[in-house]
């Protein structure tokens, strides 16, 4: 093989294999900026706060129903994420009270779809769950609609949250250790 082509091979391999993005929350993430959004930002009277550990981020609170309330979320600030290289999403998580789903949203409007993937609850054990691209299904104001993300929707994911997923009134808890894009 004539060196170039050599040269070539070796970057079109390189440039092919995607190192995985990793969210490792605790005190020495680099990237856990994210914020809680409740639904008082709709009138509803939930609530939910973040404690950092050294290793997580413990996620607690209640959601009430009352004002059209039912809600808690924990979201990135809006940033460029391209995730199409990626073939799988590992989550390590416990939780107690609510299922939870991870979301990726392709806009800054609310009411513009997003993709979200369920998170079940753990009754405080410890889980990994494995969650390929066809596992996000598209939804509008909480409403299921068709469709999976395209290579080109995942390539143009603004944010990155996660949100209580039942729309029922009860005390929650949930601690994430990672978030692995790979």
């Amino acid at each position: 093989m004539p060196p170039l082509k050599v040269v070539i091979t070796i970057i079109s391999l390189f440039l092919m294999t995607s190192t995985p993005y990793d969210i490792d929350f605790g005190t020495s993430c680099t990237d856990c900026d994210w914020f809680v959004v409740l639904d008082g930002v709709m009138g509803g009277r939930s609530d939910g706060t973040v404690t950092e550990t050294a290793e997580s981020i413990i996620f607690k609170g209640s959601i009430s129903l009352e004002n059209n309330g039912g809600f808690a979320s924990y979201r990135s600030p809006y940033r460029s994420y391209d995730l199409s290289p990626f073939k799988e999403v590992h989550v390590r998580y416990k939780s107690t009270g609510q299922n939870f789903a991870l979301t990726l949203a392709n806009y800054r409007r609310f009411y513009k779809p997003n993709f979200k993937a369920s998170l079940p609850g753990t009754n405080g054990e410890w889980k990994e769950v494995v969650l390929p691209p066809s596992s996000f299904k598209k939804y509008r104001l909480g409403n299921m609609l068709s469709g999976n993300p395209s290579s080109e929707e995942l390539k143009n994911v603004i944010r990155l949250g996660l949100i209580s997923n039942d729309k029922k009134a009860s005390d929650f808890m949930m601690e994430i250790d990672y978030i692995r894009f790979k």
